[in-house]
C-alpha cells in the first residue's frame, strides 16, 4: 500500500508540473476596429509603396488583450491612439501609438 501512495504522489506532481506551464505560451493577435471592420496586425513593413492617407478615428478605448474589442478599440493600442487610412486600399490601416510609431494592420479576411 506504501508503494501504491508513493506511485500516486509521484504521478500526481508530475500531472500537476505539467499542467501549470500551459498559459504561459498563449498569444494574442494585435487587433483594432474601425467603421465596424476588423484589423490585424501584419509583418509587412511600412515602405515607399505604402503612403498614410487622412484619419479616419481614434482609439476610444483598450481593451484586455484577451477581449474582442469593439468599434474604435484596440487590444493593443493605448486610447488617443491615430488610425490613419492607407492611400489607395481599404485592406491596411495605419496606427500611431502614443510613442509615435507607426503600426500597418491587414484588414481581417472575415471582413472582406
Amino acid at each position: 500500500m506504501r508503494k501504491f501512495s508513493i506511485f500516486l504522489f509521484i504521478l500526481n506532481t508530475i500531472l500537476l508540473s505539467a499542467c501549470s506551464g500551459q498559459t504561459d505560451n498563449i498569444t494574442y493577435a494585435m487587433i483594432v476596429v474601425v467603421h465596424n471592420k476588423e484589423y490585424n496586425g501584419t509583418e509587412t513593413v511600412i515602405d515607399e509603396r505604402i503612403k498614410m492617407g487622412e484619419m479616419i478615428g481614434e482609439i476610444e478605448k483598450e481593451t484586455p488583450v484577451d477581449v474582442m474589442p469593439e468599434n474604435n478599440q484596440s487590444n493593443s493600442f493605448e486610447a488617443g491612439s491615430k488610425i490613419y487610412s492607407v492611400q489607395g486600399t481599404d485592406k491596411y490601416i495605419i496606427v500611431i501609438d502614443k510613442d509615435d510609431e507607426e503600426h500597418l494592420l491587414e484588414r481581417a479576411p472575415s471582413d472582406e
